[in-house]
């Protein structure tokens, strides 16, 4: 990954940012057309992979991403397969997305138990908002890499104890919006209970204790063009536009207070 440029990355796979024009208009973006591509709902097959792989990576990416529902989080892994240096990915999800697979595809649910097998630079991975139930799908050989902060009502205290303790300097976040309670986003996946001030709060502090090499951002709500004028999707499009514009706004204010950092 380069320097920390200050752009925006759009990766348009189901459309979900295309009604979200106030938050594309806050920085400038790099929009990245995927949408075409077939099997990359949920999964990924081979083929589908390399061509996302050759699309995205031919761009000069850097800074934020904004990946579309979480459906397709599992693109986290390939912006963490470019970091060359050793850092800890910061997760912030209700789910661990540590599920066994039961193939070699690569899914929104087993990427990071990918990340941890197959990338030397990642040495440790904080997951804070995981619900306490999905714990179990932890692999038990794994947990040494893992460090968690399984509550939604965490203290500053206990996070920049968990900063503290952390293998590396460099961290890339990537932030799943199903960890927020419901009020502060709409997804397609059940959701936590941590508040959009809290996150906030975490962003802040990690970017102030730690050198921030990227950061991800997934959790739309999936709508088709024939649907975007439902209520129901018009409120879950301007809840979570609302969110996202806040977390651009803290991540480049916070960013732009830090020395470029090079790859």
């Amino acid at each position: 990954m380069g320097d920390w440029n200050g752009k925006v990355n759009f990766f348009n796979l189901d459309q979900s940012y295309v009604p979200q024009e106030s938050l594309r208009e806050m920085a400038p973006y790099n929009w990245i057309s995927l949408e075409d591509i077939p099997e990359t709902n949920l999964y990924c097959s081979p083929d589908a992979w390399a061509e996302l792989r050759q699309r995205i990576l031919q761009r000069q990416l850097g800074g934020i991403t904004f990946i579309g529902s979480g459906n397709y989080h599992y693109l986290s892994y390939l912006l963490l397969s470019q970091i060359h240096r050793p850092f800890t990915l910061i997760l912030f999800d209700h789910h661990t997305d540590m599920k066994m697979a039961r193939s070699s595809l690569i899914t929104c649910g087993s990427w990071v138990i990918n990340a941890i097998s197959r990338l030397q630079y990642l040495k440790q991975v904080l997951i804070i908002g995981v619900g306490k139930e999905r714990l179990s799908t932890i692999d038990p050989l794994l947990l040494h890499r893992v460090e968690l902060l399984p509550s939604s009502h965490w203290s500053s205290t206990e996070l920049l104890e968990q900063l503290q303790q952390l293998p590396t300097k460099d961290v890339y976040i990537s932030i799943d919006k199903d960890v927020l309670d419901t009020t502060d986003a709409c997804t397609n996946w059940d959701q936590g209970s941590m508040s959009l001030d809290l996150l906030i709060e975490a962003l802040v502090a990690i970017s102030r204790e730690k050198q921030v090499l990227g950061v991800d951002i997934c959790g739309e709500y999936p709508t088709t063009p024939a649907d975007q004028f439902s209520q129901d999707s018009r409120y879950a499009i301007a809840t979570n536009e609302e969110t996202n514009r806040v977390i651009l706004q803290t991540v480049l204010k916070e960013m732009r207070k830090r020395p470029s950092t090079k790859q």
